[in-house]
């Protein structure tokens, strides 16, 4: 074994960008390996079933799922692609992994891996890693750890492997070393102080006391990202005061959680039960990475209100409704996601509550002579108490938010969620945020962002100009309602001058926001109940969802075909019914469907161009069955051009390229990722496209 002291000069670690090298057929398919390595015997565990750890063990806020996952059914992958993550006993923040692979640094300390961050690699590159551990000053001692990689005998595998490292010492570097800046001092002190915290934290129950004060959320001594967050993920915030890079660039993945649980109603006609966990169990969350999504989005949770229970109604904003679990069922699902490289956005239901909340319920009893009077919008009518309900539905009575009183207890739930002492979520989708008061979620964001800098605010837009909300100190990002239904109507009417028209509006009113776009949700029908022929446009609907600017959002169950429209026996519930996914995706059409949006998803991570979800979008061509248009970064270092043809004959296009984007002259060169890497060229300032009947074709610039 190589010791440190014979390392390789140092040269600047690269890595590709996620997921790029994964074929779709490797985001899909029949069967893989979750494995866990030993602590450091160069072994690791093969083929053995791991269970899920119990929740005793991670009620107490054990973060580390990494050490066991469960063995869950995929389908055959094309390349055998191991997830690694490093843990050295003890926790040291500074420690990080370097070795002689290039994802460990090749031999450079920059470059090294930190400790429970993760990694991504192809096992056939290297079969087995040397690597050392550095604390930030020193080395360890001794000669090189080797890990050797466990083989499946199956070429087509997917592993995601932890390897935890013990008694690991460090040998004092014979240089003088600085000592650290008091600022650095005071970092180590806060982690220490996070780390110690975290070894206190007591447990959370299933249920708790009735509530009849508001809770109070008390901060943690240091404020730190998710731990097990891929360290191929985007950390950095945003430039000034956008939204953080990391949902710039991501691809959402949608969940409507009771009705995907299967128990949304009247809480009464349901037993409670960790229904969450399905997520784990039956493979929602290896799912969403497989299709590479890197955002999951969970529909309202928190504890609801005995009338309705539909998730809208909040009884509790500081527990997770019995139907779905407890905060420590909760907790286990979003350290499973965030093990797997999958941020979590929740649901904050905060215009209007349930009647069941301790508020409202004060009220109703005691009428003006309650504390909580001003927190509704309460009178006294012929039949008692009356609180105003959001568009005149009573059993969700609105919320008055110039109440001091009503401010900080939505302030302490938001800030309770996204705190390690709560969940860690990474932040919140604001359901109905057009009608409360921009200026409350100045200071709403201004709590958020004072725990979690890197967290992001969504707001449910439906009305009015988006940019009232979505402001610099405001809201990151809100739902693109005005661009929606162009996405598929354009396909049922053969108009593409409507999306088209769409596309500009959007560009000319909210150029500088960075929308959530989507082909569907909760409310709405299903795509493919939708879409008047989904077996031929199902596929270019997602690619203008994907590849558009803007952060798409797929909803679940579109990526299998799933069906679903308002009116029949199931009413709304049509929309957000659970899903059998091994059922899903055992049928072909399924798996196929699936493939096709894993396939768009790889495409839009793969190319700078496409994966900016704040960069430009130029208008090329369009007629009624035609549409073209131009991705250009927000640095103008990449190009793609994305085609479209939803008519039942071959098309063809010219494209003014050079005239749209300056950067694309005579001479240019683009390269077809979905056709093998085959080349064109700009010719007369021109790009000629033939384009298959209902097909589309994506160029990025070589």
């Amino acid at each position: 074994a190589r010791s440190h002291a014979d390392a390789p000069q140092p040269r600047r670690r690269t890595r590709s960008a996620p997921h790029a090298a994964m074929s779709a057929s490797a985001v899909l398919g029949d069967a893989a390996l979750l494995a866990r390595a030993s602590p450091l015997s160069s072994r690791a565990a093969r083929g053995k079933k791991i269970k899920m750890p119990s929740r005793q063990r991670l009620a107490g806020r054990s973060r580390s799922l990494s050490r066991a996952r469960s063995v869950l059914p995929r389908a055959a992958v094309a390349n055998n692609v191991v997830r690694l993550t490093f843990e050295l006993e003890g926790g040291n923040p500074n420690a990080r992994v370097v070795g002689q692979h290039p994802a460990l640094g090749a031999w450079n300390v920059d470059g090294g891996v930190k400790h429970g961050d993760v990694i991504t690699i192809e096992a056939a590159a290297a079969r087995s890693l040397e690597y050392k551990w550095h604390d930030g000053t020193r080395w360890e001692n001794g000669e090189n750890r080797k890990l050797v990689l466990p083989s499946t005998g199956d070429a087509s595998s997917l592993m995601a492997l932890a390897v935890r490292d013990a008694g690991v010492s460090f040998v004092e570097p014979p240089t003088v070393v600085r000592p650290p800046a008091p600022q650095q001092q005071q970092q180590q002190q806060q982690r220490q102080q996070h780390q110690q915290h975290n070894q206190q934290r007591p447990q959370h129950h299933q249920s708790q006391p009735q509530q009849r004060q508001p809770r109070k959320w008390e901060p943690s001594s240091a404020r730190e990202a998710p731990r097990h967050l891929a360290n191929t993920m985007d950390r950095s915030h945003s430039n000034g005061d956008g939204p953080p890079a990391w949902y710039s660039n991501a691809v959402v993945y949608a969940i409507q959680t009771l009705g995907f649980c299967d128990c949304e109603g009247p809480p009464s006609n349901f037993a409670p039960g960790d229904r969450l966990e399905r997520l784990i169990d039956d493979g929602w969350l290896e799912h969403v990475a497989r299709l590479g999504c890197t955002v999951l989005y969970l529909g309202p949770l928190m504890k609801t209100s005995n009338e309705l229970g539909h998730g809208y109604d909040t009884a509790d904003y500081f527990d997770v409704d019995p139907r779905l679990g407890s905060v420590a069922t909760l907790r286990r699902v979003v350290d499973a996601a965030h093990f797997l490289g999958i941020r979590v956005i929740l649901d904050g239901v905060f215009n209007h509550t349930g009647r069941d909340h301790f508020a409202a319920q004060d009220v109703y009893r005691n009428g003006r002579a309650s504390q909580y009077w001003d927190w509704y919008y309460a009178r006294e009518g012929p039949n008692g108490i009356e609180l105003e309900g959001w568009e005149g539905h009573a059993g969700l009575p609105r919320l008055n938010h110039s109440n001091p009183g009503v401010r900080e207890h939505l302030f302490e739930a938001g800030k309770f969620w996204l705190s390690e002492r709560g969940v860690n979520i990474d932040g919140w989708r604001l359901d109905v945020a057009h009608e409360v008061p921009p200026e409350f979620w100045r200071d709403f964001a201004r709590a958020c962002l004072d725990v979690k800098p890197d967290c992001v605010l969504l707001g449910e837009l439906m009305h009015g100009d988006y940019n009232a909300h979505v402001a610099p100190g405001v809201l990151h990002s809100g739902t693109n309602y005005q661009l929606s239904k162009a996405l598929w109507s354009a396909l049922n009417d053969a108009n593409y001058w409507e999306l088209a028209h769409s596309y500009e509006r959007d560009a000319s009113m909210y150029g500088n926001l960075t929308l959530l776009n989507f082909l569907g949700n909760h409310d709405q029908m299903r795509i493919h109940s939708r879409l008047a022929n989904p077996e031929a446009h199902y596929s270019l609907a997602a690619a203008s969802l994907i590849l558009g600017r803007g952060v798409p959002c797929l909803y679940y169950g579109d990526e299998v075909g799933e069906r679903g429209a308002p009116g029949g026996p199931n009413g709304d519930l049509a929309m957000r019914m659970p899903i059998n996914l091994s059922r899903a995706l055992a049928d072909g059409d399924g798996l196929g469907t699936a493939k096709q949006t894993a396939e768009l998803v790889r495409l839009r991570r793969s190319h700078t161009a496409l994966a900016d979800g704040a960069g430009h979008q130029i208008p090329l061509a369009h007629t009624n069955t035609t549409m073209a248009f131009a991705r250009v970064s927000s640095d103008g270092s990449d190009v793609a051009v994305v085609c479209f043809n939803c008519s039942g004959v071959p098309e063809r296009m010219t494209l003014p390229i050079s005239q749209k984007v300056q950067s694309c002259g005579d001479g240019c060169g683009f390269v077809e990722p979905l056709n093998g890497g085959a080349g064109i060229g700009v010719a007369g300032g021109e790009l000629h496209v033939e384009l298959a009947p209902n097909s589309f074709r994506v160029f990025v610039r070589s």
